[in-house]
């Protein structure tokens, strides 16, 4: 694989990021795939592409808003003898810890209190020195991932959403934590283009699409997780081979412990405990990390002819790949 490249964006490209997002100069362009990072990441890159795998880790990866921190609760819980004590006193972002998250948070403005300590942290020394069995999350595309992931194969579990509700959730994630300034339709025209952070969307999803059947992958859609819990519970439980044959009584707790309302009061599995003394979002906020998880909710969001775009655009990428996804 070739060695990262950390080049400055194009004048017109960086000026509708500068745009956007409300600062100046913050990303560059990490190739191979064109990938939208922040600066930060030129710090980390190169450290993450030498991460040492372990044979029992576990990973879960997915685009931005694809729905992680869900499978994430998930995943941790069965591989942690559905330790639901431990998961309720113990944030999701310790017992799962995000990869790249030095570089996320870099000068981010609405997590103030926690940026300071963001940056004293490598985050990618954290998950290296982690003792036991590793659970490790990570947004970034196949090709920024450790060269030793197509050799050791680990445990990865990837989730999928469909592009035109992944699309809505991410642009509030973007006026949540990032504080970004730029309307929807503006965002919208970034995603359509590639040009948001940690994209291209189809490239990212087609990466592990196509790794979809070896034995070390599981490639989950956002909405089979919504429409079926209890099914995708069982199809983890059997992927992660920890021995445990889960009752029926068990799947029904797991259930109700990931139910959609129960997720977004919890202050371990989301970042608000990291924001509630921020100077930017007052303690009043109508922004939630987790939002609103709706299939569908692209239709509050998009008139006919943004999601006209949205259409051809899913067709030229994914058509013919076998990878479809559902709307509603």
């Amino acid at each position: 694989m070739d060695p990262l490249e950390y080049n400055p964006l194009g004048d017109g490209f960086r000026e509708r990021l500068d745009a956007f997002f409300g600062r100046r100069d913050h990303f560059i362009e990490v190739n191979p795939g064109r990938v939208v990072m922040p600066k930060a990441f030129a710090e980390l890159g190169d450290s993450i592409r030498a991460l040492p795998i372990r044979p029992n880790d576990v990973w879960l990866m997915s685009f931005p808003r694809a729905g992680s921190t869900w499978a994430q609760e998930m995943v941790w819980l069965l591989g942690n003898n559905l330790d639901y004590d431990a998961a309720r006193n113990q944030l999701q972002q310790v017992r799962t810890p995000l990869l790249e998250l030095s570089a996320i948070f870099s000068d981010d403005r609405s997590v103030e209190d926690t940026v300071t300590r963001h940056e004293k942290i490598d985050s990618v020394q954290c998950v290296q020195q982690m003792a036991g069995r590793r659970f490790i999350k990570s947004h970034l595309p196949w090709q920024l991932h450790p060269r030793e992931m197509d050799s050791v194969r680990p445990k990865i579990i990837y989730v999928v959403r469909n592009p035109k509700d992944l699309c809505v959730s991410y642009y509030y994630y973007c006026q949540l934590i990032h504080r970004s300034e730029g309307t929807f339709e503006e965002f919208c025209d970034l995603f359509l283009a590639d040009q948001t952070p940690i994209g291209p969307m189809w490239a990212h999803a087609l990466a592990f699409w196509k790794r979809r059947n070896q034995d070390n992958m599981l490639f989950l859609k956002y909405e089979d997780m919504k429409r079926n819990l209890p099914e995708v519970i069982r199809q983890c439980a059997e992927f992660l081979e920890f021995g445990q044959e889960l009752t029926d009584e068990e799947v029904q707790r797991m259930c109700d412990h990931l139910q959609f309302e129960r997720m977004q009061r919890n202050p371990a599995v989301n970042l608000e405990p990291l924001m509630k003394d921020s100077q930017i979002i007052p303690r009043n906020a109508g922004g939630k990390f987790i939002r609103k998880g709706e299939i569908g909710d692209w239709k509050n969001h998009m008139d006919e002819a943004l999601s006209a775009r949205f259409d051809a655009w899913i067709e030229e990428h994914f058509q013919g790949t076998g990878l479809e996804f559902d709307y509603e």
